[in-house]
C-alpha cells in the first residue's frame, strides 16, 4: 500500500501525477491500469481542487493506493460534503457535441471503463474509493 497527501492546488496535482507515474513504473502494473489510475486521479482530484473548498486556505487531500487485488485508490478530503455518485449532475450524452455543456463526463467515463466507485462521509471528510477492474 502506498499512502501520501497533496495540497488542494493544480501545481501539486501535477507533482502528484508524476509521483504516481514513478511509483507505478516500479511495480508490475499493465499500461492499461496505469492509464486508468492516472485518468481517475486527474479527474477526481481536479474536481476536489475546483469545487470542494470555498476558502483560499491550503487543505490536505489524502491518497491511498492499494496495489494488490483488488487494486484500489482512496481519496479523502475535508471539503464540503459531496457524494459524486448521488450529487453530480448526469452527463449530457445526446445531441451535437458543440451543443453540449463542457465537462460533466469524467465520472461517466470512469464508470464506462469498469471502475467501481464507493463514497462515504466519515469524520468530516469525503472518502471516495475507486476499485479498478482485474487484469
Amino acid at each position: 500500500m502506498i499512502e501520501w497527501s497533496m495540497a488542494n492546488d493544480s501545481a501539486d496535482l501535477e507533482r502528484t501525477l508524476d509521483e504516481v507515474d514513478a511509483r507505478l513504473a516500479a511495480l508490475d502494473v499493465s499500461a492499461k491500469r496505469k492509464y486508468a489510475v492516472r485518468l481517475a486521479l486527474d479527474e477526481l482530484l481536479s474536481n476536489v481542487i475546483r469545487y470542494a473548498y470555498d476558502d483560499g486556505a491550503v487543505h490536505r487531500i489524502g491518497l491511498k493506493l492499494e496495489t494488490g487485488e483488488p487494486f484500489a485508490l482512496t481519496i479523502d478530503d475535508d471539503g464540503k460534503p459531496f457524494d459524486p455518485l448521488a450529487d453530480a449532475p448526469a452527463p449530457v450524452l445526446d445531441g451535437p457535441v458543440e451543443d453540449r455543456p463542457i465537462g460533466g463526463l469524467g465520472l461517466h467515463i470512469l464508470k464506462q471503463m469498469g471502475l467501481k466507485l464507493d463514497y462515504r462521509r466519515e469524520a468530516g471528510r469525503n472518502v471516495l474509493r475507486v476499485v479498478f477492474p482485474g487484469e
